[in-house]
Order: C-alpha cells, then structure tokens, then sequence
C-alpha cells in the first residue's frame, strides 16, 4: 500500500502528456531521492509486525479554484497538520499536484514511528484536521471553508471540480454515463467485460496509486473512480471480480468488435446545446488543422535546410581544394581564402533570410484562432448560435470590466481577478492564468505575455507584471486599445509601476493629476476647452430659460446623478453632463468612459469620479 500510494503522489509512473507534480518534498528520511525513501519507509514499516492495521496515511489538503498558495505557506501548512496530527516526526512524502483546477497537496506519510516503530493512528482526525484547516486559513491570509460537512479543504473529486468553467470529466460521466458505469460495475462478470462496458464509452478503468481511475481513451484526463460511486471503488470490484486484470489490447482503444463508444467526453468550456457543442468541435478541429499545416512546413523546412547545409558545406569544401591545390601565391591564397569565406556567409544569410520570409507567410496564414476568434468569424458569416454565445462572453467580460473600473481599491480589483483565476503550470516553468472572462495571461520568464485580451486579463499582466519587475520600467506592446486599459489602471489603483514608453508614461501621470484633482476637498482643474464650454452654456441661460446653470463636477458631488448626454469640446475632449437637481454638472472623461448610458438615465459615482451603478433611464433597466 506505501509503495502504490507514494509512488501516485511523487507521480513516478506518470503517462500524461503534462506533468501534474508541481514540486516534491521528503521529509524525515535520510535519502532525498523518491525512489529511495519509499524504500527506507518500507523498511521501517517491516520492523513493525504487530500492527496489522494499514501503515500509511494518506490524506488530500484543497485550495479553491483560484487560490494559489507559495511553496513557503504549503510547507508550513503540512508542517502544522502533520504535528497536529502526531506525525511531526514520522517519515513522509508530500507532493503539489496541478492536474486539477484546484491546487492541491498531497501527503503520504508513515505510521510507523522510525526510532520507535510503534504504529499512530490518530483517532477522530477528520476533527483535528478541520480545526487546523480553519487556524492555517487565518494564518495565511487564504478563504476561509465552512468546516465539516460542508467545502471542506479535504474535499472529494467533484468539489474540487465545482467550481470550474469548463465540463469535467466528473461532470460529464455525472450526467451521460453514471448510471451505466454503476450497472456495469455491479453486473460485469470479469474484469474484460468490464472493460468493454467503459470503452463503450469512450472510458478505460485502471489502478493508479491505491486505487482505481477512470480516464478517457487518449489518457489525457483521470478522475478517482470512487469519486463517481463508492460501488466502483478498488475494493469493491476486486470483491466481486478478483485481481485487477488490464484490458487485452495491448493499446487502451476502443475494440473493433463488441460495443461501440456512444459519446465521448471532451474537454472544453460547458456548451448550453448541441448546436453550442458542434460549433466547438468544428472550432476544435479548425484549430487542430492549423497547428497540423505549420508543423508540417516546419518539418519540410528543417529537411530543405539540412539538404541546403550540406550542399553549402561540400561546395566549401571543393572549392577550398580547387584554391589549396592551385598555383597562386601565397598571399593571393590567402585573399583567396577569405573571399571564399565570406560567400558562404552570404550564402547562408540570404538563404536564412529566405526561410524567415517563408517561416512569416506561412505562420501568418495559418493562425489557430482562439474560441472568441472563431466565434467572431462564424457570426460574421451569419451562425446565429456563433453570435449568441459570442454576446454571452461580452456580457461576461463587460461585467468584470464595469467591476475592474468601479472597483474602491487595488485589493478589491485584485480579489475581483485573482478570485477567478486558473493556474496552469507548464513543464518550462512558465504559469499560465485563464481569466474568468475569457482572457489568457502567461507569466514567463523574461515577460509577462497577454494571449488573450480582455479587462480581466490586462489587469492580471499589469499586477504581475508590477510585482515582478517593480525595479524598471514596463515595456507594453500591443495594439492601443490594450495600452490604453494598462495605462488607465496603472493610474487608476496608483500601481507602483513607470512604462518605458514615453507617450504611455505621459499619459499615466495625466491621469493622475486627474484623479489627484478629483479627490476629496478638490476642485476638478479646468481647461480652457472645458471653461469655455462652461461659460458658452451658462450665457445661453439669458436666452433660454429652459438651460440648467452650469459648474464643473467635483468630488462633492457624488452619489446618484442623471445623465444628461455627452459632449466633444474644442480641444478634442469629451465631457458628459450629469443633472443634479436644478445644476448640470460637466465632467471631463476619456473616450472609453461612461459608454452605453442613455439620456435620462440615473447613474451612481463614487468620489474618484468613477461610474459604480446603473440605474434605470427612460423604459428600460440596465
């Protein structure tokens, strides 16, 4: 049982594409090395011969969706559990795994004391361990579970997966195949048969760890199989059918004769339909063909310049003999030699040259289209599926962008992002975030790489990026709009960030002194466009009555106001007016500011002139 249960946590017989162990740790064992120390535990495990109760101990710590601990806090959290739990000198091997979308940290540890070899087994510890959960949640600052019986950190499979935006595996066997894996499971009469039954659809079982998994075909994705039923627990099968027996293809695919797959699960965001699931099978597929055309260039390419170097490095070399066997003298050889170097350079530079230009055209036209990409493309042709679920996302991303831009600090702008946060570690070290609107951030590195643009996701480069290299100043590239967003928080939360760029660093502090102007106890500062338009309104009063007398809007003012229309000022400016009372205030704004009002709509604004709340206009909410 400690072999199998070790071995699973330090992921030593891993068969993913990706790995799932983040890091590693061994403690109390002389050796540092997995295989090792598993083997030290077994050993002192034999000197007990007493106990005839399982030795190993292995329990699951759960963090939200989100929530991404640094090694320093795991550590220490296992430290407390373990000495709370009478374990803190026991031997033990402990492992971060990120194959969910949940963090969590796994510990396998002895109970057989290695000086002593007197067995612990710690009774009632499901206790012991929700106490200290709630104790190491004050202690670093992490969200805070409501204890037994509910969102507990030790939590099963389908609650690390509740919260997730895309369809588990768990989720989709929950509601296309459990009933039919739960009769097989209860009926099959040998392990093949069972087998058959999974494979039906489009699943394989198999041992992992201490126990048994149910994964998809390609073996990309596995989940515990008594996380779907208890009946489909290890135990429970090998009860009825014996020893576990593997499949008899050699490959896990599924079988040419006997029952077919009737579905397949597929990783991807939840689809409200058919119509929703088709159109992202085709996106899928659409992808897939794009990555397929470029590594086939790259793979005709790399032939085309091995074929291409050892042309050149034979042609060098006779035309190096025709010089080294000529009659020429010595110094004209040398000139010789020279000249005959410096044209394989120019060879092999217009030939790289020409690989660059080929590499560009081909990469430019065989772009993978992200999902809001191909939805854009697919509405514009007239799939209305493609442009309902394309107005879903922009109601999602606009939601957190008004909650982004209407935020009272930099903390609750942070909780609004890092709440909604995915974290996928990659094999290099990279971290990719995916945002709850829809955007991608990956952290690397030399730079932070936004690969899919929204607020969320602009935000998320800025914060990281502020941490990371708070020291110089940000290089932003990307289109406008983009800088503009970076521009706007950076100023907007008073980030401790400058930007390299000298228009974008100008812009920053000119929305400063903005905000600075608007804080509390100050006047909004005037200009010239602004005051003119000011006192052009309020001499119009003399003429028509129906004119409300005009003031710039301060920091004073906020709270509930009507919006009264926008305005562009000589200088290029926009200002909107916003009635209160028998007053029509006039506020500066930037071109993105405040869209999407209608005349006669009541609006709320905080005191850093900021748009919180939408009320309703004239017939309609928003």
């Amino acid at each position: 049982m400690w072999t199998r249960t070790a071995e699973y946590v330090v992921d030593l017989k891993a068969d993913e594409a990706e790995e799932k162990v983040l890091w590693y740790r061994i403690t109390n064992c002389d050796s540092d090395v997995p295989a090792m120390a598993i083997a030290e535990v077994q050993l002192t495990q034999s000197q007990n011969t007493r106990s005839k109760i399982d030795k190993t101990y292995h329990c699951v710590i759960s963090f939200p969706e989100g929530e991404f601990p640094n090694r320093e806090q795991l550590e220490d959290i296992e430290d407390q559990m373990c000495k709370a739990l009478g374990f803190e000198d026991h031997q033990r091997i402990s492992a971060v795994h990120q194959d969910t979308d949940n963090l969590h940290l796994h510990l396998a540890i002895n109970k057989v004391h290695p000086k002593t070899f007197n067995v612990h087994d710690p009774p009632w510890d499901y206790y012991t361990r929700d106490r200290m959960c709630r104790e190491l949640e004050q202690k670093h600052g992490l969200s805070i579970d409501n204890g037994i019986g509910q969102g507990k950190r030790f939590g099963k499979e389908q609650e690390m997966n509740a919260h997730s935006e895309k369809q588990t595996l768990w989720q989709w066997i929950q509601e296309s195949a459990k009933a039919e894996l739960i009769h097989a499971g209860q009926t099959a009469e040998s392990w093949q048969a069972l087998h058959e039954q999974f494979a039906a659809h489009g699943l394989v079982i198999k041992p992992r760890g201490a126990g048994l998994v149910i994964g998809t075909l390609d073996g990309n994705v596995h989940i515990k199989a008594s996380s779907v039923d208890k009946r489909l627990s290890f135990k429970r099968l090998s009860e009825r059918l014996g020893e576990y027996q593997a499949p008899a293809q050699k490959k896990e695919t599924v079988p040419t004769s006997g029952p077919q797959p009737k579905a397949h699960y597929q990783a991807g965001p939840r689809m409200p339909d058919e119509a929703a699931k088709a159109l992202y099978a085709e996106f899928q597929a659409q992808k897939q063909n794009a990555w397929e055309q470029r590594n086939a260039f790259k793979a005709q390419q790399k032939t085309e310049k091995d074929a291409f170097d050892q042309q050149l490095r034979a042609w060098h070399q006779t035309e190096r003999q025709k010089i080294k066997t000529s009659s020429l003298p010595g110094a004209v050889k040398r000139q010789a030699y020279q000249q005959l170097v410096q044209e394989r350079q120019l060879l092999w530079d217009t030939q790289r040259q020409k690989e660059a230009e080929q590499r560009k055209v081909v990469f430019e036209t065989n772009v993978p289209l992200t999902w809001e990409q191909f939805l854009v493309q697919t509405a514009e042709r007239g799939n209305s599926k493609a442009l309902e679920l394309l107005r879903n996302r922009k109601q999602k991303q606009a939601r957190m962008a008004k909650a982004l831009i209407t935020a009272e600090n930099l903390e609750n702008a942070r909780h609004i992002v890092y709440e909604h946060l995915k974290p996928i570690a990659k094999r290099n070290g990279d971290l990719m975030y995916r945002v709850q609107d829809g955007g991608s951030v990956t952290d690397e590195r030399t730079r932070v790489r936004v690969d899919e643009v929204t607020a969320g996701s602009a935000f998320l480069a800025l914060s990281l990026a502020s941490e990371r290299f708070s020291d110089q100043p940000l290089d932003v590239q990307g289109e406008d709009a983009f800088k503009q967003q970076v521009v706007q928080f950076a100023a907007q939360y008073r980030m401790p960030v400058t930007f390299k760029n000298a228009e974008l660093e100008a812009e920053r502090q000119r929305l400063c002194q903005i905000m600075d102007s608007q804080a509390p106890g100050k006047t909004e500062t005037l200009s010239p466009a602004l005051e003119a338009f000011i006192t052009q309104r309020n001499k119009l009063r003399d003429k028509v009555s129906d004119i409300l007398p005009h003031r710039v809007w301060t920091a004073a003012d906020r709270g509930d106001l009507m919006y009264q229309g926008r305005r562009n000022l000589t200088d290029g400016t926009q200002a909107v007016l916003l009635q209160k009372d028998d007053e029509m205030l006039v506020k500066p704004v930037q071109p993105n500011e405040f869209q999407g009002l209608k005349v006669g709509q009541t609006v709320s604004i905080n005191e850093q002139g900021q748009l919180t709340a939408h009320g309703k206009g004239k017939g309609y909410e928003r």
